[in-house]
């Protein structure tokens, strides 16, 4: 699965805390430090995807 470059809203502070949830799931620990990264990336990119989810359903919530 090709990993795409992160959004800007998963540049700050995502990163880091994707580390945090990775480092918590001990049976990723066999992966590779290649692997590892790409685990990291995706689970800053489901950060930021929520983020922007919730700020588009507040959004529409202050529309209507």
């Amino acid at each position: 699965m090709p990993i795409k470059t992160l959004p800007l809203l998963a540049i700050y502070g995502d990163l880091e805390r994707a580390r945090d949830i990775m480092r918590a799931w001990q049976p990723l620990d066999h992966l590779s430090p290649d692997d590892a990264e790409i685990v990291v990336k995706a689970i800053a990119e489901g950060i930021a995807r929520g983020r922007r989810h919730g700020l588009e359903m507040g959004q529409c919530h202050l529309a209507a």
